[in-house]
């Protein structure tokens, strides 16, 4: 009887064998795993800490900052706001009341940052970073005149970022 006579693998190599690929798979499983769960728990958390609106007759002369060629009234909405998240956030839009503030009257509402004092024309592509842990505040000034809103109104001010998230915030003209 040939059969007899072949040898096979011992069971204590065939263990070892087995064990060293299946230690070998859980590795590597193992780093695909953390490069997933990296890749996922990076997001970005905007908390609004304060939204306030104070009315000037005068926003030209009264509210420092701005450049208004004629002496509009209007108010000016404050929005601070903190990145609690993992990742920069981008805000790429303003809303009022759902609508963007550049498909109001080309200049009835403006947006401002605090970094750098200038115009952002969301428009444009103008955006506004804000790094992990750190605070911004964006000013929407809204005249008067070309907008038909009076102090009392409740507006909804909203900020967009570039993840799809919307922040928003119910504000009361004063």
């Amino acid at each position: 009887m040939t059969f007899m006579k072949r040898k096979g693998v011992s069971p204590v190599i065939a263990t070892v064998v087995l064990v060293a690929v299946a230690i070998t798979i859980a590795v590597a499983v193992s780093y695909w795993m953390s490069g997933i769960s990296s890749q996922y728990t990076q997001f970005e958390k905007i908390e609004v800490t304060s939204a306030h609106c104070k009315y000037y007759d005068d926003l030209e002369t009264d509210w420092n900052g701005t450049y208004f060629t004629g002496s509009e009234s209007g108010w000016v909405i404050t929005i601070d706001f903190r990145n609690t998240g993992t990742t920069q956030a981008t805000i790429i839009n303003a809303f009022i009341n759902s609508m963007k503030i550049e498909d109001y009257d080309s200049d009835a509402i403006t947006a401002w940052t605090s970094k750098d004092g200038e115009i952002i024309q969301f428009s444009t592509g103008d955006k506004v970073s804000c790094n992990p842990g750190s605070n911004d505040t964006i000013y929407l000034v809204i005249e008067e005149v070309p907008v038909d809103f009076t102090s009392g109104t409740t507006i909804e001010a909203s900020l967009h970022s570039g993840a799809g998230n919307t922040y928003m915030k119910m504000i009361t003209l004063s």
